[in-house]
């Protein structure tokens, strides 16, 4: 960003807050942080936004939390930087906006396996994960490489590296009978295993790609990652294995975990979502408890990372090694895509990595800088919020308030101010759902429908009250998906404040929503995640009563009209969400 919040905000003046002798209140100076004139800067200290700054697909991020460490309080980043010759890694403070690449200070790859020593890659470096183990002091990084003695050039399988800082250099483990020319799977062990389980390899290999270390809340290792069966229509799958070490896998636990095209390894059913589709790659693992009991939630990645429908899809199961269930879509198994390739802000959002921020889940993974076609070019890093929420079935279940191309707030963590707007109490004149104001989710998808919107068929006032005064500093009203339903602009919004012992009123009239940024540029339809934003000086806040109208008129270039081209009256309104930041 190149100007401040200070720079680039109409900040609210001291002088304005003087309780009103006439009752009728006073405006309140705010900036709408519609900024085009200035290529969109926004207050980063309050926000991110998803502009696609580091070309590093398969994204994973770690906290550092060694304390011992230089790097202590920093999150890394690895990804599939450079495939020809090892990986780069990045870090930055706050999670969000740009990476700093460490290799310059470093000078050197994160891991770079011709330099100095012998690895059994040769390229195709893809996809790393690092894991620090706290009980060694050391940061393992999992891999895929390219066989070094594979005449063909296509066979691939998972290495592993060890370092003592997250910037390396990582060098090839060699305990529990590794060397530096060997990967982690023994190739005839593997194949052998196969025969016997009745699984397919590859003209005597066994391709395996994508590992994702974990350790379940009992403290076992597992590592999971992509299996591929080049001899069946060049399909992958995702397997578990329970690790005695993190270089010592315990093949008596390697187990098949999903079956691409399938909800479950040993069924028949096909999701919507994988009709024709060959491919279960990029596993994570995240887990909750449930009424007791452990639940585990396999996320991977579907349809091929240069179609833009590749996407992130949650399967459930009881224990880390499953069985696992694919969700239905209405259940909420797209975690992460394009609905129905719909969108013209996101493409390809897929390969994911989760990390918790306090109590704040986040999902980092990377989308084609093409954002509306796609395809085999750049793919860079964006993140957004994961929530829990409960399904239509009472399944619980995680949403991402994503893939977003619009303001989000930070992390509480790293802007001091946390969404304080479900403290509030709540109450609206008119409509239903109102529970689904604060929430904390964000309509996203069409086809999902336990994430509701609140809709009125009128004009409405949403009122916000807490118990006691509240510093706050921005206000967020999300609109509606839908065309159809979205508002013009936020009427009004009235702030009961007090300042220096003084009582009184403060207001914004006619809110602006950037319609320019939020609209789809082809078709009449939202891009979703979009909200009318105010922000300004902190200000010490009891209640909010927000006004929205029903339109009843628009202008033409939101216009909702039939195919015909004739105009059509509004029948409702509808908001996603409203955050309020403060303390």
């Amino acid at each position: 960003m190149k100007k401040t919040t200070a720079a680039i905000t109409g900040l609210l003046m001291t002088g304005l807050l003087v309780v009103s002798g006439c009752g009728e209140g006073t405006p309140l100076s705010y900036d709408d942080q519609i900024h085009p004139e200035l290529g969109n800067v926004y207050a980063e200290e309050l926000f991110f936004r998803n502009d696609l700054f580091t070309v590093t697909p398969d994204p994973c991020v770690i906290t550092i939390t060694d304390e011992s460490s230089p790097e202590y309080g920093y999150y890394y980043l690895y990804g599939t930087s450079d495939p020809d010759t090892g990986f780069r890694a990045y870090r930055n403070k706050d999670l969000t906006g740009k990476w700093e690449d460490v290799t310059p200070e470093h000078n050197i790859l994160a891991f770079q396996p011709t330099a100095g020593h012998f690895a059994f890659g040769k390229g195709a470096f893809w996809a790393p994960e690092v894991i620090y183990d706290a009980d060694e002091g050391l940061y393992y990084m999992f891999y895929s490489g390219a066989l070094r003695d594979d005449p063909e050039g296509e066979h691939r399988m998972i290495g592993v590296a060890v370092a003592e800082e997250p910037y390396g250099p990582f060098r090839p483990a060699t305990t529990d009978g590794l060397s530096a020319a060997t990967p982690l799977f023994d190739n005839d062990e593997m194949v052998a295993w196969c025969a016997e389980n009745d699984e397919e390899t590859s003209s005597g290999y066994f391709n395996c790609i994508d590992p994702h270390p974990y350790v379940a809340p009992d403290g076992t290792k597992y590592l999971y990652f992509c299996h591929e069966h080049r001899m069946s229509g060049e399909t992958s799958d995702i397997y578990g294995v329970e690790m005695e070490t993190w270089t010592k896998p315990n093949l008596d636990t390697l187990t098949p975990l999903t079956r691409s095209g399938y909800y479950t390894v040993d069924g028949t059913d096909i999701p919507d979502y994988e009709q024709g589709n060959n491919t279960n790659e990029g596993p994570w693992m995240y887990q909750k408890m449930v009424d007791g009991k452990w639940k585990y939630y396999l996320l991977l990645s579907i349809n091929g990372y240069a179609d833009k429908s590749y996407s992130v899809v949650q399967a459930i199961g009881d224990t880390p090694l499953g069985p696992f269930r694919k969700l239905s879509e209405k259940e909420g198994g797209i975690l992460l895509g394009t609905d129905g390739q719909r969108f013209d802000h996101a493409s390809g959002t897929g390969h994911n990595s989760l990390i918790t921020i306090d109590d704040e889940i986040w999902m980092i993974y990377h989308e084609h800088y093409d954002r509306e076609m796609g395809g085999l070019g750049e793919r860079d890093v964006a993140v957004d919020r994961v929530v829990w929420t409960k399904n239509s079935d009472g399944l619980d279940v995680l949403y991402c308030n994503g893939p977003t191309w619009s303001l989000q707030p930070r992390s509480a963590k790293h802007s001091q101010y946390k969404n304080i707007a479900g403290e509030a109490k709540l109450k609206t004149s008119a409509g239903e759902n109102s529970e689904a104001l604060t929430d904390g989710m964000l309509a996203i998808y069409s086809n999902i429908g336990y994430v509701k919107e609140f809709e009125a068929e009128k004009d409405v006032t949403i009122t916000l009250s807490f118990e006691d005064y509240r510093e706050v500093t921005a206000l967020m009203v999300y609109n509606s998906k839908t065309f159809e339903h979205s508002f013009v602009d936020v009427k009004r919004i009235e702030f009961d404040f007090e300042y220096e012992g003084q009582k009184g009123m403060a207001y914004i009239d006619n809110l602006k929503f950037d319609w320019d940024f939020y609209k789809m540029s082809t078709t009449f339809a939202m891009r979703p995640g979009g909200s009318a934003v105010a922000v300004f000086n902190p200000l010490k806040v009891k209640e909010i009563r927000i006004t929205v109208e029903l339109p009843k008129t628009r202008p033409d270039e939101i216009a909702i009209m039939d195919d015909e081209g004739n105009y059509i009256a509004q029948e409702r309104v509808a908001i996603s969400e409203i955050v309020v930041l403060g303390k």
